[in-house]
């Protein structure tokens, strides 16, 4: 990963000025491709799992009981993050759910071959949740696949799909990159983050990466998307700096989530995280030891 010196003017330019970054959608919202799903099914070799257990993490701290229930984690592509979330949160069962046929099979090989019975998964689409009735989840998910909706419309239709299917004191999290604030801010981030993907001899990633970075909302954009009549508590919360995600949670309690003084998470076993990437997972647990944390009305 960059230095701290590397993106320290990044951050620095980040941090100062409006936006200017127009959004510009992705070209394919299914990924299909044997080759894209041979790729993709090595994630956990890359960066992005540090992000996979920031994500894991917050949940753990925002739930009402941290551990058990029945889960529904939408756009579960390969079925890592949906199989270290049973793994990690000690799920009673999660069912994946995802638009790819390739995605659905490898995650349910994964999920095989690691002995998890808990976890399921089935070809359907995000945006048409009414295969599942009201109330069935202690919590759905819906990670890294917010900027792959077209509309800010539809991101508020999935969220009021989340909420119906998510019982009254279940929690519903989202997690998705932040779009940047200008255009060359946004390659050199690519730039620098993409280089883990080249050593590795993933060439989609890096495409697909670009793509997504120039097709994330804004804080602001995903904070709108909340369903007006919503019943829960919404929170949104941003590392500062150069954000690497941003986190919108829907809890039933009005406290903050991120607030609840539980134990690590990780002290009696291995992060779910490279060796060579832990010292970056350390320092994406400072951000968002300080991120911002906003309640949306």
């Amino acid at each position: 990963m960059a230095s701290i010196f590397q993106l320290l003017p990044l951050i620095i330019k980040q941090n100062f000025g409006k936006q200017e970054l127009q959004r510009v959608p992705e070209p394919d919202v299914v990924t299909a491709d044997n080759d894209n799903v041979l790729q993709y099914d090595r994630v956990m070799e890359t960066k992005l799992a540090i992000s996979y257990a920031i994500g894991i993490e917050t949940i753990y701290r925002a739930r009402r009981e941290p551990f058990g229930g029945r889960a529904l984690d939408l756009c579960c592509g390969p079925g890592h993050m949906s199989i270290n979330m049973v793994k990690e949160l000690k799920l009673d069962e999660l069912i994946g759910v995802d638009l790819s046929a390739g995605m659905v099979e490898t995650a349910s090989k994964n999920a095989y071959e690691q002995g998890l019975n808990q976890a399921s998964f089935v070809e359907g689409d995000a945006t048409k949740l009414s295969s599942f009735e009201d109330h069935r989840f202690d919590l759905s998910t819906m990670m890294d696949a917010a900027h792959h909706m077209p509309s800010l419309e539809l991101v508020t239709s999935v969220l009021e799909g989340m909420e119906r299917v998510t019982k009254p004191d279940g929690l519903v999290f989202v997690m998705d990159l932040v779009r940047l604030r200008t255009e060359a801010i946004t390659e050199s981030y690519i730039e620098m983050l993409a280089h883990d993907y080249e050593e590795r001899g993933l060439p989609s990633f890096k495409e697909d990466f670009r793509n997504s970075m120039y097709a994330a909302w804004t804080p602001d954009e995903i904070a709108s998307a909340v369903p007006r009549q919503s019943k829960r508590s919404w929170y949104l919360i941003v590392p500062r700096g150069l954000p690497f995600a941003q986190f919108l949670i829907g809890c039933p309690e009005l406290p903050a989530p991120q607030q609840a003084k539980r134990a690590d998470l990780w002290a009696s076993h291995e992060i779910p995280v490279s060796p060579s990437d832990l010292s970056d997972f350390r320092i994406a647990r400072v951000t968002m030891a300080n991120a911002s944390t906003k309640a949306i009305a």
